[in-house]
């Protein structure tokens, strides 16, 4: 029977090495996954082992590192640049781009957006979690906010930032991502409301921006990071 549980583990792992897993982590694995002694549970950073559950404490439990199951391995970088958004919508953003296989965040503040600031340790946490249930192991990088002007600035010679906007209406992603396989594949969204004037105005003159459309219909901010990550992945890796 396979594990039914996997955590990501903030430290060296070594196959025999006996861990004693404190705090918060050893309150969800005892009172919320309900781990038992004997029980195997899967745990990665740099790679997955698979480990068994020896001791359990009131606030502490202990495992040991049976055998390494799979390797880490190189991957694609897909960065997402966006607009924050509000708490709920903001992490169902992190949390489903992170399932798909977003591994960089970067929030970007533009002219029309209302919430600059961003919990990173909180969406940590979240894309850790989605992690952790996609069986992935690279844990994503999320920023801090920068301005468009900042934005604009790092983008690398390599790099192509697909910018969905709302007056784009017949470019592919999936044209773009084909036409560009050998660069590095970035997405871009705006706020509610979209771009501003001048945010549009350097879309459209950055050789290493290109527009797309999501389709006709206005999507929310949440949804349109999801499906562009999606259509994105999916023309990368078929």
């Amino acid at each position: 029977m396979n594990p039914r549980n996997r955590i990501f583990l903030d430290e060296k792992i070594l196959t025999g090495k006996i861990i004693v897993i404190k705090e918060k982590l050893a309150h969800y694995l005892i009172n919320v996954l309900r781990c038992k002694v004997n029980e195997k549970i899967l745990i990665f950073n740099d790679g997955e082992w698979v480990a068994e559950i020896i001791n359990i404490k009131s606030k502490a439990i202990e495992l040991i590192v049976e055998k390494k199951v799979k390797d880490i391995f190189e991957k694609r970088s897909i960065k997402l640049y966006f607009s924050p958004l509000k708490r709920s919508p903001n992490e169902i953003l992190i949390q489903k781009c992170t399932e798909i296989g977003v591994n960089t965040f970067q929030p970007v503040a533009m002219e029309h957006t209302n919430i600059s600031k961003v919990n990173v340790d909180r969406l940590k946490l979240i894309s850790t979690e989605a992690i952790e249930q996609s069986a992935q192991l690279i844990i994503p990088k999320i920023n801090q906010t920068i301005s468009f002007k900042n934005f604009i600035e790092q983008i690398s010679s390599n790099e192509i930032v697909i910018a969905c906007t709302v007056q784009c209406k017949n470019m592919s992603i999936s044209q773009i991502v084909k036409d560009n396989l050998n660069k590095d594949i970035s997405i871009l969204i705006g706020p509610e409301g979209d771009f501003s004037k001048t945010e549009l105005e350097n879309i459209k003159t950055n050789i290493n921006i290109v527009e797309a459309s999501l389709g006709e219909n206005i999507l929310k901010g949440e949804t349109a990071t999801i499906v562009a990550a999606a259509l994105v992945m999916d023309n990368l890796f078929s």
